[in-house]
């Protein structure tokens, strides 16, 4: 990429999403044999080379075995210095670490979606064996430095690990999975006091919730994580949701009922919308209400399908609510964000509900 988002610390994180919308295509009924089946053969290239990469892992000195990223380094000698710095609180995104535990979690869910979607083995074993790797290193975290880890955008990795463990039932996933549940958050959600998410960073937020979602599905006698991610849903449709179906302003969530207050050309983050369409569906699969149901309608139409540019492919960012302005899609290198990722696959499953 000759610039945008994947030319940075952050790089790596659309590839987890290509793999995911990829997986998702190879099922999708609405298309034809022959391109679900050079899906396949796309999907299977870039499981197989991802295993071959994780092979050089093996008696590395550069980092531990079952390693994987995407990201330009910060050390060529230390490939594991993004998350060593993490733990150290050093977030400097140029030069120390951008979020790479967000960035690990997209590229875990695609090889997880992968195996789901068509049962490869190759998919499975490599998903394993960066599990393994991320078990290795969160299981082993004291109290501070998880801390320090929780405290900088960490994406949905408690759901991945939680899917993880669904697929292999190995319980070190599990207990790292466990590691990335934020527990303070979800009992101050719970307790329904009010500006709970005032400027809280949205998209780092939502996933959260995805991941209590996935524990009370791993073990249903826990119905407190089921409580915590009804009770997240109807704060964030209460008071932060636009008539769109999206929130935030500039990535972040403000006081209770203030949308009127905060319209402006950075409402609407599309990633938000996809992580909220995905914490409603399995909401809606889990209790059967109805609004849950209604929300995704009226979202997908208002905010996802308005999402892209029908000519070139390309997706928003952010959809503006205040007046005059209009939408800005990606361009193919410059201009290459989170929500460019989000928008791979938020195409290629649009009938899946």
């Amino acid at each position: 990429y000759g610039g945008g988002w994947e030319n940075a610390l952050i790089g790596g994180h659309t590839l987890g999403h290509y793999l995911s919308a990829v997986a998702q295509g190879v099922i999708n009924p609405g298309l034809s044999e022959d391109m679900q089946g050079k899906l396949k053969e796309r999907l299977d290239y870039m499981v197989d080379a991802l295993a071959d990469c994780q092979k050089k892992t093996v008696g590395s000195k550069a980092c531990k075995e079952g390693y994987l990223f995407g990201a330009k380094l910060v050390s060529t000698t230390e490939l594991e210095a993004q998350f060593d710095n993490v733990e150290k609180s050093l977030a400097n995104i140029s030069t120390q670490a951008w979020v790479p535990w967000y960035t690990m979690h997209k590229i875990l869910a695609g090889l997880v979606d992968a195996y789901e979607a068509t049962g490869s083995k190759t998919a499975l074993a490599t998903a394993e064996k960066l599990g393994d790797w991320v078990a290795d290193r969160a299981n082993n975290w004291s109290a501070s430095t998880q801390g320090k880890v929780l405290a900088i955008e960490y994406g949905g990795m408690n759901d991945a690990m939680y899917e993880l463990y669904k697929c292999s039932g190995k319980e070190a996933y599990k207990t790292a999975a466990h590691m990335f549940d934020e527990m303070s958050l979800f009992e101050a959600v719970l307790s329904g006091r009010d500006n709970v998410l005032n400027a809280k960073h949205a998209n780092t937020t939502i996933p959260k919730f995805l991941g209590a979602l996935c524990r009370y599905e791993v073990d249903p006698s826990e119905t407190v994580y089921l409580e915590y991610a009804e009770a997240f849903w109807d704060m964030v449709l209460k008071g932060h949701t636009y008539v769109t179906g999206g929130n935030s302003e500039d990535e972040h969530y403000g006081a209770d009922n203030i949308l009127h207050g905060e319209r402006t050309n950075a409402n609407n983050e599309t990633c938000n919308t996809y992580n909220m369409l995905k914490l409603s569906r399995r909401l809606f699969i889990i209790t059967g209400d109805k609004k849950y149901a209604d929300y995704y309608e009226n979202t997908l139409i208002n905010a996802i399908m308005s999402s892209q540019n029908h000519e070139t492919g390309l997706t928003m960012y952010f959809q503006p609510m205040a007046s005059g302005y209009h939408k800005v899609f990606g361009t193919l290198d410059t201009n290459f964000w989170c929500c460019t990722g989000s928008g791979m696959e938020n195409f290629t499953k649009l009938n899946d509900s």
